[in-house]
């Protein structure tokens, strides 16, 4: 009989940490690990969930498990309790709860072991996890209640301290404010009084500017940006409209949506106008009247709508990276010379290239690894990889851990009987438990390359394909926005660098293409 450990660590286990109550995972893994000793479970894997997501996706360890116990690897998974399985939504805990009926794998608890085969143990463990999906959503209102209440109290609750500002603790009470960072602020204020009534010229005069050109100020005196990123116009435009900076906290601006795209969970965070509005216990950096000039000012200034019957002229949009600041390479028309695929910084000094010669190159590039594998023809060109020996040398390591587990209960016996002292059992076990989390370690570390071996291959075979189905159809699209479409499907982003520019220069241009494999 083979069973494993898996542990997950809540929001109520970090509090708990927080306050010094120790490190949630070790100590259940000790709980567990000798639960498992004293009931005779032969337990050959330790699986740590050190996220808290909600959902299966967000849980790596949890998605693996989940296979290998459809797999009929497992004749029984440990946990400390239901809802260390699930709190997700009904469809997960649909997937976790047939996973288990199907595979025949019981789930053991320190206090009831579950049988799928039990009609009465399947009631009770689908029953378990609808309570803790009530409890999940029970906590989460509790949370947004206290959030909402600190906002409004003018706390700061929000993990991420803004650009200015140092989130601090507030003393003797609960929640935390912001304190000002001076050398910051100074930046702040010269950002919207330039924004407001323009950058000072050595004459006296102002010269009024925009957010582009604030940020190419900005870059060229040499201030770090936050983040230690470059300045933007993103950047200062969001700066220019953040409360903050006017003693105000605002909260739910940018709530996470969830929208179901072909059967896919997608997370988008639109600005939303019904946000709260607060005043803050923190110290304002600029005045209610400059932040209010400056909002005025965005307002007559706000972007023109994009219009929806426009089709994109850019095969190469969202997909190439400027490799010297990270942005997104924008195509710009130009009316007597082939279009231009330039980055979207304006102090960047990636050059820029006509943009039929990049999609040229991606465009052989692409069909060279068509090229490379003959996947109906010659399967010997495709490399499929070699899992014998690694599937005997897990085998060989299943067979040890058992032994040693057999080797640490003799060990427990002899010290109960009193045929080993205290000094001996200790030393003894303690070799024994080091062999074992040495041959667990390696066997976690083998079947790992296995899985990535066994997913080699088929890769290949769906990847490949669809690549050259693509490079034999392209010629014949004349719509950029289908184009992009397909290239989507097996591209995931594309660096381009070019160090020199001029005539004579065009295609010295260097791209790396990463492709979009098919999800292990």
């Amino acid at each position: 009989m083979s069973y494993c450990i898996y542990l997950r660590k809540s929001r109520a286990d970090a509090e708990a940490e927080m306050r010094g109550e120790g490190e949630t995972l070790a100590r259940h893994e000790k709980l567990l690990t000798e639960f498992a000793r004293h009931n005779h479970f032969e337990v050959t894997a330790i699986y740590r969930e050190i996220v808290s997501g909600e959902t299966i996706a967000a849980r790596p360890q949890m998605q693996r498990l989940l296979s290998e116990v459809g797999s009929g690897m497992w004749d029984g998974v440990i946990v400390m309790d239901i809802d260390r399985l699930a709190r997700g939504n009904s469809i997960d805990q649909g997937i976790i709860s047939q996973t288990f009926l199907y595979a025949n794998t019981k789930i053991i608890t320190p206090a009831k072991t579950y049988d799928p085969n039990n009609e009465f143990d399947e009631e009770y463990f689908e029953f378990g996890l609808f309570m803790s999906r009530r409890e999940y959503k029970t906590i989460n209102r509790r949370l947004q209640r206290g959030r909402i209440a600190s906002v409004k109290e003018g706390k700061y609750v929000s993990n991420k301290d803004p650009y200015g500002f140092k989130r601090t603790k507030i003393e003797n009470d609960k929640g935390y404010t912001l304190t000002v960072i001076p050398e910051q602020a100074a930046v702040i204020r010269c950002i919207f009084e330039w924004y407001t009534k323009g950058l000072p010229l050595s004459d006296g005069t102002r010269k009024p500017i925009g957010v582009s050109l604030i940020a190419r100020e900005l870059n060229d005196r040499g201030v770090k940006a936050p983040r230690g990123e470059v300045w933007t116009s993103v950047t200062i435009r969001d700066m220019l409209i953040n409360p903050v900076y006017e003693g105000k906290i605002r909260w739910n601006y940018r709530p996470t949506k969830k929208k179901m795209i072909d059967g896919k969970v997608y997370e988008e965070r639109p600005r939303s106008n019904d946000y709260l509005l607060c005043d803050g216990l923190h110290e304002k950096i600029v005045s209610e009247e400059m932040f209010k000039a400056a909002a005025d000012k965005m307002n007559k200034n706000k972007k023109r709508p994009y219009r929806s019957d426009k089709k994109p002229n850019n095969p190469l949009a969202g997909l190439v990276i400027c490799k010297k600041c990270g942005r997104r390479m924008q195509r710009r028309p130009n009316p007597k010379n082939p279009d231009l695929l330039m980055c979207s910084e304006p102090t960047c000094d990636n050059h820029a290239s006509y943009l039929y010669l990049v999609e040229k190159h991606v465009i052989e590039i692409l069909g060279g690894w068509s090229q490379g594998f003959n996947i109906e023809g010659a399967t010997d060109t495709v490399i499929v990889p070699d899992t014998t020996s690694l599937i005997n040398e897990i085998a060989a390591l299943r067979k040890t851990h058992i032994k040693l587990n057999s080797q640490l209960d003799k060990t427990f016996e002899a010290f109960e009987t009193g045929v080993y002292d205290a000094d001996t059992f200790k030393n003894r076990s303690s070799v024994i438990k080091q062999r074992l989390y040495e041959t667990e370690s390696k066997v976690n570390e083998l079947e790992d390359s296995l899985k990535k071996a066994e997913e080699n291959d088929r890769i290949i075979r769906e990847f490949i394909p669809k690549v050259k189905r693509f490079t034999e159809t392209y010629d014949t699209l004349t719509d950029a926005q289908t184009k992009n479409f397909m290239l989507s499907e097996i591209v995931d982003h594309i660096d381009y660098i070019k160090k020199t520019r001029g005539h004579g220069h065009e295609e010295e241009f260097n791209i790396t293409i990463y492709p979009r494999l098919p999800k292990v």
